[in-house]
């Protein structure tokens, strides 16, 4: 029961994941999803709107599923320790790209774009929910200690892209580690 337009998004969401945003054409992904030329442009006047569509789902796909992953965990470090196992478990699957955020920004480069934008957004919010996450343990530094710890995430996204290390999470969070103990002890 999906909709052209949930089609033309779940199509494009892998086609770009793979093969880039700007690397991938409208015709490909017309043929691959099935949908006529101008359905797709009834739903979106543009490939730039078909890439902010897909941002803004990703975006909620990789947010919910990371909540309800770190949900389950009771402390507030095991939850933070969560958020680096489930971006381990996100290397190790079959079809994992790469962050189509950090890609975007990459392809988008003008920071006025509002693709460039969007994956901005998705950054801070993942900022401030690690924010949240660390102020139960360390009010003082929370914020400055979710930035760092969000540069680490980053660049194990990277690492494990481009050098296809798979552990690049498990070694990130041996350094947060290291920042969350210098962090107690300048709080105590």
């Amino acid at each position: 029961m999906s909709s052209k337009r949930e089609i033309l998004i779940d199509k494009a969401t892998e086609l770009f994941a793979s093969g880039g945003y700007t690397a991938i054409g409208i015709d490909r992904i017309l043929a691959e999803a099935g949908v006529a030329k101008m359905t797709m442009y009834k739903h979106f006047p543009s490939k730039q709107h078909l890439i902010l569509a897909v941002l803004k789902q990703r975006d909620e796909v990789f947010r919910t599923s990371l909540i309800t992953y770190v949900k389950q965990h009771n402390t507030p470090i095991d939850k933070l320790r969560a958020v680096f196992k489930w971006h381990h478990e996100w290397f190790a699957r079959p079809d994992f790209s790469g962050c189509m955020f950090i890609n975007a920004s990459a392809e988008f480069q003008d920071a006025t774009t509002d693709i460039h934008q969007a994956a901005a957004q998705h950054k801070q919010l993942l900022t401030h929910y690690l924010e949240t996450l660390l102020g139960d343990i360390f009010p003082a530094s929370a914020k400055k200690l979710a930035v760092q710890i969000n540069i680490l995430l980053d660049g194990a996204i990277v690492a494990a892209q481009v050098t296809s290390n798979h552990n690049a999470a498990k070694e990130a969070w041996e350094v947060a580690e290291c920042l969350l103990k210098q962090s107690s002890h300048q709080q105590a």
